[in-house]
């Protein structure tokens, strides 16, 4: 949306025809803090960056997991998107963060206290219309590895990550897991990039490293889909990595509130469909409830 502001030149500077100065202005795109899955570094975003950045986005950032290619907790990873989202918060820049995979539970986390726009669920009840700037106006989940409801409030019925994927080959000898669970069924080419050419897919397996077992198996502290955020979940209708069974058993539990969008994607979706990753970005870089 412009607005359009036609200010008397009584204020300055020079007539235009008729005595009123035309100024056009477009509301500052948000910052955009994008958080890779496991195994994966923040180029895998590169695609969508190109594309934000050619859309005038001027404050992007791709957040280094520490859990990736380190033996680490969670924490150190919730604390580099913390870092990276609050950065812009302070300097007064709305901010939509975007996790694919493991990714989505760490943003989950990370904004935790963080100021933020009424849900799309809470628009009536929400006294927050205010036009204070440095929020969160929504979190993207490109095919979300999320925690449930029940993690949180009865943490001791969390179920451990062994034998929750295939994929995942847990090496509790030195307390790391590797993509590489089932290399005939289901190797990383086929997993996280069915959609890739078999060039593409092996060149983006090539750059993929450990991610820490402490960090994946972490219990979650908070979620930030039940209504406070405004929390979009992305299915990827050609995601070989998590079922459709699994994303709806997240989307179905009682007092979850997520908007859900579908795009004909395979895991990694940043890769495989950027501009539809992009075009929900900017779909989604309004609040909700504006």
């Amino acid at each position: 949306m412009r607005f359009i502001f036609l200010s008397p030149l009584l204020l300055g500077g020079a007539f235009l025809n008729g005595g009123l100065a035309l100024v056009v202005r477009t509301p500052v795109k948000p910052a955009v803090v994008m958080v890779p899955g496991a195994f994966h570094s923040p180029e895998f975003f590169v695609k969508v960056i190109k594309h934000l950045d050619q859309a005038n986005y001027k404050y992007l950032d791709a957040v280094a997991l520490p859990s990736v290619g380190h033996i680490v907790g969670r924490q150190p990873d919730i604390d580099a998107v913390k870092a990276a989202m609050n950065k812009h918060l302070k300097a007064g820049r709305d901010v939509v963060l975007v996790g694919n995979s493991y990714g989505a539970t760490v943003i989950g986390e990370a904004v935790k206290g963080a100021l933020h726009y009424p849900s799309s669920s809470n628009c009536q009840t929400s006294a927050s219309t205010s036009a204070v700037k440095g929020r969160v106006i929504s979190l993207i989940y490109l095919s979300g590895f999320l925690p449930w409801i029940s993690d949180v409030e009865h943490p001791e019925t969390k179920q451990d990550i062994h034998g929750m994927s295939p994929i995942f080959n847990i090496h509790d000898n030195n307390g790391t897991i590797t993509p590489d669970g089932d290399m005939v069924n289901a190797p990383p080419q086929k997993a996280f990039y069915n959609l890739l050419s078999a060039k593409e897919a092996d060149y983006w397996t090539s750059k993929l490293d450990f991610e820490s077992f402490e960090a994946a198996n972490a219990t979650a502290t908070y979620i930030s889909y039940t209504g406070d955020f405004e929390v979009v979940y992305v299915v990827g209708d050609q995601d070989t990595a998590i079922s459709l069974q699994l994303v709806q058993s997240w989307i179905d539990q009682p007092g979850a509130k997520f908007t859900v969008e579908h795009i004909d994607s395979d895991h990694v979706s940043m890769l495989s469909k950027p501009d539809e990753v992009t075009a929900l970005i900017q779909k989604y870089s309004v609040p909700a409830c504006a």
